[in-house]
């Protein structure tokens, strides 16, 4: 037993002990109030289902797991009361970094206003011990307010205080709780991490945070909902050999704990007015580096001590974008401070907490020499969302999760704007197209698709939506309404959102009338005109249109007309009756003119049948409509125009916008795939490529060509198109080659990565013989782990260690797991963990997928989805990984399947690219007997299959007819 702060600590097991004859007595006490039947005196009362106190949730034990139980249905009226507003909280944390102990002491004082009298305090609590004795409701500065009891509405996650005497309008209350929380490794709340300390050999803990979007109240009881903004002030126990860092600034460091010298106190300065998800806490022994820029705002990086040497590129650009985003939105950072952390397990890329990002270890550090390049691209992606987060979200965040894609959206959108700002150099607006727009009409063009906008309710349906949707088609409609109000209007209609509701909540709406009012004002939208009305067509219901061109050759016009587009529509199942129409912005380009005017003229109405549109080139010039592909829909032509746009790539592809070519190529084989386009005609577009040596094009077409190669995998024609796609690639690898060149730029980099990927999986002989000497030569080292020892090009990583693996047997893939183990670098860590699933042995391959459950194998949870989806890409492992999901579907649930990200990836990577009847019939078997588990990967299954019903319609449809087309060309 230990004394801190003037009360005792007990072990875990007489903790224990004490809880079960705890539950005991309350259990006692219920039955015995239950059959007297006192009249509850409470008024504005939540529903509720029980009075059983919560335990806490036990740590799986991964041998022990089996298959959940079949689950009650998911309540939907999760909503708080509305008649008390926090204004502060006083937190005190101490959590307990110590093995089979990792508890966390609280104690949460919550100062409130009452906007409706009533008899109940209710708030926010999951997965703690709350100390009923130590309840108190009292007047500010005043009496206390009687207890009636306490409720624990465990379904809505309530913990409900019922009160003798009412709560009286327009007075300020406080309520004051002691409770224990749990620090466990399941990184959601206050959690672990642990990692090696490298100097030492030693294991080292840390306690960090993750609380979107409803796992604040695992880590103190609160109002957990987003638009439930208040101030905090924080006070962390910590070891005196640790640090602490969280949202503000330190105001008094190391004070001494009362009853104990074990501990002291880190207390915080009062925050800024913030929701619940946003607040944040480290404990750890990580070390910092950083700057001040003239800002006056101080910039830290944390990492690992040993980890510290990565943090420079991090340095180097964070407080540069931070002055960015201050200078796009016009308004001034609000926080006296930043700090960003890297740490060991973090199953998101990132988590904007205000003044406090936290970053998984490969999204913020970059090791020179021996991580990527593209390792580069994407931490400077990564820092610019979050960045960017800090005004939009933060500053002002949305009312209810429904908005959420007003948050990732608007930051996916505004990240390229920094890196390009920061690091022009990496070209990343000229690749949005490829990263987001094209990414996401893969998702967007299913039935099973949603609304941008959508309502939810339970936290495993909030969960759902932290996907595709929200994130990059959020950014894409953003990126038109940027081009059709232009880029000044557009700014200054953000600086006057942001500063009308500066620490406050939002809706769509309240940013449609902002950006409404300044088009107006400054003439560049009609006045007849409303962004709402425009608006709402896109993020009110799913999918997007397909604008057809048809043109009068001889008067110089066309027809235009829209219609949604949709993958292998199934005609007899749907139950969608809607008539789907758009507010489209309507822009067009001649072949050989300028393609800069991204600004609209034209608009095709929500509901129109038809548009003309005049000023169409001659017969003898392509027309190529949405200039640089700014407006969020795809473009089909009548046959004439297709076949004048072949014959101008052939002629002069550059007479035609890079991005345009790029939508060109993914227009023309997603058209065919859909039934609305010959294959003769999108394939042979694809000639041109032999002459193309710009990236984004290439990644288009080749995105595109890798579905056709994913259909053809397992049949007799794919060596036809593997025949077919050398005659495409060798030119390309034969100008990169398989060796940088110091004055490569980051496109031709990517370009080269591509081409290798290609080259050595479509057989390229010099390709496959390259990988496997160069592999070879690093296993050849006496200390292949010492600085420079890796004669592998930095930049192609994956590719040398993947098909040196499949080539390979055992003893590559033994000498690649022992790199991995000795690696101190996040971003190789996770190369080899992508590259181990390559191998070709099907014994290796089930090995390997059960480390992804099996506790101290070595791959950490976060990384668990990299394992499955590594094995299920892999033509040997496809149908291993789907079983092994089957098989294991209890402890994978378990395990994975309560984070906003990681269970739907992995089973949208274990059930894709299906396409015969039998594997579909597997899919379908599957969603059946999981249907009420699914969870947070329901709507990533049924996307799964309804991508499998339109691949098996696809080979019905066009198999014969491409293995023909692929015979003639080769």
């Amino acid at each position: 037993m230990e004394k801190y702060d003037g009360k005792y600590l007990v072990s875990k097991k007489v903790a224990l002990s004490m809880l079960v004859y705890l539950m005991i007595a309350c259990a006692v006490v219920g039955v015995v109030v239950y059959y007297v039947g006192v009249e509850e005196l409470t008024k504005s009362q939540p529903r509720r289902n029980t009075r059983q106190e919560p335990s806490a949730e036990p740590e799986p034990e991964s041998s022990k797991l089996s298959k959940p139980a079949t689950p009650k249905p998911k309540v939907t009226d999760v909503r708080l009361p509305t008649h008390l507003v926090p204004l502060d909280y006083k937190l005190e944390l101490v959590p307990f970094i110590i093995p089979d102990n990792f508890t966390i002491r609280g104690y949460a004082e919550i100062e409130m206003n009452c906007t409706e009298s009533a008899f109940n305090v209710t708030l926010h609590a999951a997965d703690i011990t709350i100390e009923n004795d130590t309840v108190k409701v009292m007047e500010k500065d005043g009496d206390n307010v009687d207890i009636f009891n306490y409720d624990y509405d465990l379904d809505r996650e309530f913990f409900i205080v019922n009160l003798n005497a009412g709560l009286l309008a327009g007075k300020t209350y406080v309520i004051k709780i002691h409770y224990t929380a749990y620090l466990k490794d399941n990184l959601k709340g206050f959690y672990r991490s642990v990692y090696k300390d490298s100097n030492t050999g030693e294991e080292e803990y840390i306690a960090t945070t993750q609380l979107q979007p409803t796992d604040a109240r695992r880590v103190f009881p609160c109002f957990d909902e987003p638009q439930i903004k208040a101030k905090y002030e924080i006070s962390l126990g910590r070891r005196p050999d640790m640090s602490s860092i969280s949202n503000m600034p330190i105001a008094s460091e190391g004070v001494p704990m009362e009853g104990t010298s074990d501990y002291v106190w880190d207390k915080y300065q009062q925050s800024v007015k913030m929701s619940t998800y946003l607040v944040a806490f480290v404990v750890s022994k990580f070390k910092f580096v950083e700057t001040t820029r003239d800002n006056n705002v101080r910039f830290r990086i944390w990492s690992k001590p040993d980890s510290l040497d990565q943090t420079a590129y991090a340095q180097e650009i964070g407080p540069k974008m931070l002055e960015f985003f201050e200078n796009y939105y016009n308004v001034k950072f609000p926080l006296p401070k930043q700090d960003m952390i890297a740490v060991p397990d973090f199953h998101a890329g990132a988590m904007e907490n205000w003044g406090l990002i936290v970053y998984r270890e490969t999204a913020l550090l970059f090791k020179e020499g021996v991580s990527a390049k593209s390792n580069k691209e994407r931490i400077a992606i990564v820092v610019s969302h979050e960045l960017a987060h800090q005004w939009f979200g933060n500053l002002v965040t949305p009312s209810w999760w429904t908005d959420l894609w007003l948050n990732e959206g608007f930051a996916s959108y505004v990240q390229y704007l920094g890196v390009e700002a920061i690091q022009p150099e990496l070209k990343l607006l000229e690749q949005f197209v490829i990263m987001d727009l094209q990414n996401v009409f893969s998702i967007d063009a299913l039935e099973s698709s949603h609304p941008i906008s959508i309502p939810v309710k339970h936290p495993d349906e909030i969960n759902e939506i932290f996907d595709s949707i929200s994130y990059k088609k959020g950014a894409s409609i953003i990126r038109m309404m940027d081009k059709f109000l232009t880029t000044n209007t557009f700014r200054q209609a953000l600086t006057n959102y942001l500063t009308d509701l500066q620490f406050d909540a939002a809706e769509q709406d309240d940013l449609w009338q902002h950006l409404t009012e300044q088009g107006h004002k400054d003439g560049r939208l009609a006045l007849d005109m409303e962004v709402k009305t425009i608006m709402d067509t896109w993020t009110l219901q799913m999918g997007f249109p397909v604008v057809t061109v048809r043109r009068n050759y001889q008067k110089k016009t066309a027809i235009i007309t829209q219609e949604r587009f949709l993958i292998g529509k199934s005609e007899e199942k749907t139950t969608d009756t809607k008539e789907y129409s758009w507010w489209i912005p309507l822009t067009f380009a001649a072949a050989g003119s300028s393609f800069n005017d991204t600004y609209s003229e034209n608009w095709m109405k929500e509901g129109e049948q038809t548009k003309d549109i005049s000023g169409m080139p001659d017969s003898r010039t392509a027309v190529v409509f949405n200039v640089q592909q700014t407006g969020y829909y795809r473009v089909n032509y009548d046959k004439e125009n297709w076949r004048l746009l072949s014959q101008q790539l052939l002629k002069d592809h550059l007479a035609i916008h890079v991005v345009n070519r790029a939508q060109i190529m993914d227009d023309a084989l997603n058209l065919a795939k859909s039934d609305l386009l010959d294959y003769e005609t999108a394939l042979g577009l694809t000639g041109y490529l032999s002459n193309e040596v710009e990236y984004v094009p290439w990644d288009s077409a080749l995105t595109g060509l890798s579905y056709i190669s994913k259909m053809l995998k397992r049949t007799p024609a794919y060596g036809d198109f593997k025949r077919y796609m050398l005659k495409l690639i060798d030119p390309i690898y034969t100008k990169l080659g398989f060796t940088a060149k110091p004055e490569d730029t980051n496109l031709e980099i990517k370009l080269r990565k591509k081409a290798v990927a290609w080259a050595c999986s479509m057989g390229n002989k010099d390709c496959l013989i390259k990988a496997k000497e160069n592999f070879g030569e690093w296993m050849g080292k006496v200390q292949p782990d010492s600085e420079k020892a890796n004669p592998v090009d930095v930049n192609l990583k994956y590719e040398t260690y993947c098909n040196a693996i499949a080539d390979g047997n055992e003893e590559e893939w033994d000498f690649a797991w022992e790199r991995y183990q000795s690696s101190q670098v996040a971003s190789e860590k996770s190369t080899i963990l992508d590259a181990l699933g390559c191998t070709k042995e099907v014994w290796m391959l089930n090995r390997y997928l059960n480390m992804s459950l099996t506790p101290d194998s070595g791959v950490r949870q976060q990384d668990g989805d990299k394992v499955l989806g590594g094995v299920a890409r892999n033509t040997v492992g496809r149908s291993l990984a789907f079983d092994f999901i089957r098989q294991e579907w209890g402890r994978v649930a378990e395990v994975y399947g309560k984070t906003a990200f990681t269970m739907s990836k992995i089973m949208k990577d274990v059930m894709a690219h299906r396409n015969t009847e039998f594997e579909l019939g597997n899919l379908k078997a599957f969603e059946v007997s999981h249907s009420s588990e699914l969870g947070t990967s329901t709507r990533a299954v049924k996307q799964a299959i309804e991508a499998g019903e339109a691949n098996v319609k696809w080979m019905e449809k066009n198999y014969q007819n491409i293995w023909k087309w692929l015979k003639l060309q080769n």
